[in-house]
């Protein structure tokens, strides 16, 4: 980035997303079981737990409080795949299925925000058999974040301009780099806000 001169800046506003609040939360979910369906599993055999895909929504929120908290409450889906593999190598059960539940979080959450909730990370087992269920772990990283459409009044030194790359510049006529942006309007300077 070429240096800047702090003296001389200007007032511009600008739209953006600004974050309201921005939080991690680790989930360990237990017992998530499927049903053998009355396949026999011999001593030896390996159980491998794969999650084939994961969402998160929000479902609910309570109205903000006086500083904007409010309790958001999200629903998240799990899909998972069992597979069971006796001591030959044989599989000898496998099924897919959806596990669901809620998470509720206290964030920073006033009126005319939306949230966007990820899960970024995730893994599943260990698995065992549990009477006539193979029951698994899943833990799962849910990253959430509130936001909202805002325009703000910032102090700007101009455009964020590159500097020349250590290449082989082309020579005239052709300038490089051209003017990237149109001119801003000299309606703000950095003495009157």
């Amino acid at each position: 980035m070429p240096e800047v001169d702090i003296k001389g800046c200007e007032i511009i506003c600008i739209e953006t997303f600004k974050v309201y609040d921005f939080c991690y939360q680790a989930e360990r979910r237990e017992n998530n079981c499927f049903d053998l369906c009355d396949v026999t599993v011999p001593r030896g055999s390996t159980i491998e737990c794969q999650i084939k895909s994961v969402k998160c929504e929000e479902i609910a929120r309570t109205a903000p409080d006086a500083q904007g908290r409010a309790n958001v409450t999200f629903a998240i889906t799990v899909d998972a795949k069992v597979t069971i593999t006796d001591p030959d190598g044989n599989v000898i059960f496998t099924d897919q299925k959806e596990f669901g539940f809620t998470k509720t979080v206290v964030l920073c959450a006033p009126e005319g925000t939306q949230t966007a909730c990820s899960i970024v990370t995730y893994s599943c087992g260990p698995c065992m058999i549990v009477g006539e269920q193979a029951c698994c772990t899943f833990d799962l990283c849910i990253i959430i974040q509130v936001v909202a459409v805002v325009k703000l009044l910032i102090p700007t030194f101009g455009f964020c301009v590159p500097k020349v790359c250590e290449a082989v510049a082309p020579t005239p006529p052709i300038v490089c780099p051209p003017p990237l942006f149109p001119p801003q309007c000299p309606d703000y300077d950095c003495s009157s806000p």
